[in-house]
This record gives structure tokens, C-alpha cells and sequence, in this order.
């Protein structure tokens, strides 16, 4: 949609500069003074529109809102803040190293990761109490939606908003790896012990929204879920197969492949936009196949396709 309006609004700008043009040939001095005035006042309203717009473009935007009863309008206490600003940070880069290095367990993050995931406070609101942080978009020639910092807020956004579904969360979260799961409960937990109620909403490069709630109440039984998961072992190999099937809305994915039968699983919306002209085709993949096993014994394999063609 915000390429549709700034779309609209560029030819609104050049039909106004149009009939300013026009207005040239114009006899009546009075006339086209006036009217010139008035093209002009509008021509500048829509220019800086188009300019409030292609800003919103170079940019990620993520509001933290903590809300509940325990929280005062425009003031929180700064254990609470730093418990809702650094367990956003670590999930963030928890799921970026994931995603552009490999799903660790431990260690320290990848400088070149940090880059990638880092961003700035340039603001608080109140409602009770938020925080506005935006990254600069430095690479060019990226469509929007496919920087590394979208695609690693996608990620996050897709283990979010699983909420308490069970089955859908392990499936989101295992390929991230059992940092992420770590980080996930400690955020959650801290929350938790805080007594409060955190409202994330992403505004990406294209200023499109994604808005979610990380309600207290519902931090048990995602905890529980969570604390099933004793080990997460993910490797990645390459498979060749046919490609039977895809669902972009639902990140989705099935292939036939030797030796492992029909395989289903997820992968970024670009990444099944890139092959599907290749429905009911063989194609090569990328895959990161992880399987994770519950205390209770339990094993469960699920698939992350990174690349295909």
C-alpha cells in the first residue's frame, strides 16, 4: 500500500507542476497569480508527503510498549525497561545468528551480526510507557522486505506469534536453535516476574506494520512448551526433489525427496516466491533439518529451506 499512495502522489506532484506550466500562457495577471499561489501551496504539501514517505522507506521502526497494572503512565522502572529492551535485543540476535551464521548454543554473537541487528532509541512515548527504536537501511539495491534486518524481524515476528500453540511454536522456534529457546524463556520469564504486558510493533523499510503482545498470562504455558525441548541438534544438507507443493501466506513447503520421502516444512516468503514457477518441478535446496528431542523422549524433525533453485 505505501508504494500504491507514493505512487498516486508523484502523479499528483507532476500534474500540479503541470498545470503550473500552464498557468505561463495565462493572460490575466491577476489570475494566475492566484491560482499559481494555490498550485504551489499544494505542490508543497505533496512533495513533502513523498518525502515523509521515502523516508519511511530507509528505515526499520520497532516500538516497545510495557503496559499493565503495575505501570505508571510515562514512567517505568528501569529493571523493567532493561528487561524489555535487552530481551528483545537477544532474541533479535539470537535469530540472526541463526539465520545468517548457524544456530549456536553458546558462544559469543558474530560482530558482523550485531551489525546487522543493531538498533538505536530515538524516542520514548507514553501509553504507559514505550520506546521507539529505528535502524538505518544502508543496503541499496535490495527490494524492500529482503535486507537482512526484515528477514531476521520476520523470523522473530514468526516464533512470536505462535503464542501458546505448541506444535506451531516448536516448529518455528527449533531451526533457530537452543540459544533462541533460551532467550525466549528468560525474556518471557523476566516479564513474567515483572508483572507486566510488552506490545511490539514493527513498521519495516516498506512501512508496512506487524504488531504483537507478549501477554503475562500467557508466558506459562509457552514456558512449559519451551522447557519440553532438551536438545536441538540442526544440520544442514542439500537435497534434490520435486517440489509438490507451497502455501507463501503460511511459509510452507513440500517436497518429494530420495532417501527422505515427502518432506514439509518452512522458509521465508521470498525464498518459495523464487521457486514457484517451479511447482511439480525437480529442484535443489538448502536445507537446515533439525531435530529436537523433549525430555519425555520425544523426537521431532522439522525442515528450514534456506535456498533453492
Amino acid at each position: 500500500m505505501p508504494y500504491v499512495e507514493l505512487t498516486a502522489i508523484k502523479r499528483k506532484i507532476e500534474s500540479t507542476q503541470a498545470e503550473i506550466q500552464r498557468l505561463l500562457k495565462c493572460s490575466d495577471d491577476t489570475m494566475r497569480a492566484i491560482m499559481t499561489s494555490e498550485l504551489k501551496e499544494r505542490l508543497n504539501i505533496l512533495l513533502k508527503q513523498q518525502e515523509e514517505i521515502e523516508a519511511s522507506f530507509s528505515k526499520e521502526t520497532v516500538s516497545l510498549r510495557i503496559y499493565g497494572d503495575s505501570v505508571q503512565v510515562g514512567k517505568v522502572s528501569s529493571r523493567v525497561l532493561l528487561s524489555a529492551l535487552g530481551g528483545f535485543q537477544s532474541m533479535l540476535d539470537s535469530v540472526a545468528n541463526a539465520l545468517f551464521h548457524s544456530p549456536t548454543s553458546r558462544g559469543k554473537i558474530p560482530e558482523h551480526i550485531k551489525d546487522i541487528t543493531g538498533f538505536e532509541v530515538v524516542g520514548t512515548f507514553a501509553g504507559s510507557f514505550g520506546i521507539v527504536l529505528e535502524r538505518q537501511i544502508s543496503q541499496t539495491g535490495i527490494a524492500s522486505g529482503d535486507t537482512e534486518i526484515s528477514r531476521a524481524m520476520n523470523e522473530m515476528f514468526g516464533v512470536l506469534e505462535t503464542l501458546d500453540n505448541s506444535e506451531q511454536l516448536l516448529t518455528a522456534i527449533t531451526p533457530c536453535g537452543k540459544r533462541t529457546v533460551t532467550h525466549y524463556r528468560q525474556w518471557l520469564d523476566e516479564l513474567r516476574e515483572s508483572n507486566v504486558n510488552l506490545e511490539i510493533n514493527w513498521k519495516d523499510d516498506s512501512a508496512h506494520t506487524r504488531k504483537i503482545h507478549m501477554m503475562k498470562d500467557r508466558a506459562p504455558s509457552i514456558i512449559t512448551t519451551l522447557d519440553t525441548i532438551d536438545r536441538i541438534d540442526n544440520e544442514e544438507i542439500t537435497v534434490h526433489g520435486m517440489l509438490n507443493g507451497l502455501n507463501i501466506r503460511n511459509h510452507s513447503f513440500e517436497m518429494s525427496v530420495n532417501d527422505f520421502g515427502i518432506i514439509r516444512g518452512t522458509a521465508l516468503p521470498e525464498t518459495l516466491m523464487a521457486i514457484a514457477e517451479s511447482l511439480g518441478k525437480e529442484i535443489d535446496a538448502t536445507m537446515i533439518r533439525s531435530n529436537s528431542l523433549t525430555k519425555a523422549g520425544v523426537q521431532t524433525i522439522n525442515w528450514y529451506m534456506s535456498t533453492a533453485n
